[in-house]
């Protein structure tokens, strides 16, 4: 089977990435390597293949299987859709906005930090989808909804936490009425926002390791 473009820059004659992994890996986390290892093998057929036979002629096609890893463009597409089908056939016919919640560059070496990185991450996520509900609470008087999905890289491949947010524009009174509104409070949600990370960083790392950042 025919290489896709990412795994060529990754595995050609230069072996960029057994370089990089040479250089860089202390700072690569397990799961990482582990999802480039499948990507490595995705559509070689010399891995393991499914066999079809045509019961009238008898021909034959081998078909390779696929990694089904989170790193591959040609498998991860195909999950993510899955999933956002899913998703979208639970979620209310209403009109939602799409919010996202980063962090100051300066954070993101605490978020590296071996010992914390995934209480710190999965904290972001929570953090996030609590502070958007418990405005919408306070302000709207509702009980709204929130899908939210955290993303470790940025676009240019860099390690940048962030969090976005499908967040319904109404919610559920008291009472169980529907109550549409327009408008986010985005900058006193920004406010919550920056309170929040401290504070998760906060109640997460030693006291010798808060004094160190």
């Amino acid at each position: 089977m025919k290489k896709n473009i990412l795994q060529t820059i990754f595995f050609d004659k230069h072996q960029n990435w057994a370089k990089f992994l040479k250089n860089h890996g202390r700072r690569i986390r397990p799961v990482v390597k582990k999802e480039v290892v499948k990507f490595e093998s995705c559509g070689d057929i010399r891995k393991g293949y499914r066999l079809f036979v045509c019961e009238g002629c008898h021909s034959t096609k081998l078909i390779a299987l696929k990694c089904k890893g989170k790193f591959c463009p040609t498998c991860a597409v195909g999950e993510s859709q899955r999933w956002s089908d899913l998703v979208a056939h639970d979620m209310f016919a209403v009109n939602h906005r799409h919010v996202i919640f980063t962090i100051d560059e300066g954070l993101r070496e605490i978020f590296l930090m071996d010992k914390y990185r995934s209480v710190l991450l999965k904290g972001l996520m929570d953090e996030a989808a609590r502070v958007v509900l418990e405005a919408l609470g306070k302000n709207r008087k509702v009980q709204g909804g929130v899908v939210a999905a955290l993303h470790t890289f940025g676009s240019k491949l860099e390690f940048n936490p962030h969090v976005h947010m499908v967040v319904t524009m109404g919610g559920i009174t008291p009472d169980g009425q529907w109550k549409t509104y327009d408008y986010l409070p985005y900058k006193r949600l920004r406010v919550y926002w920056q309170n929040a990370v401290l504070k998760l960083i906060r109640r997460t790392l030693s006291p010798w390791d808060k004094k160190r950042v």
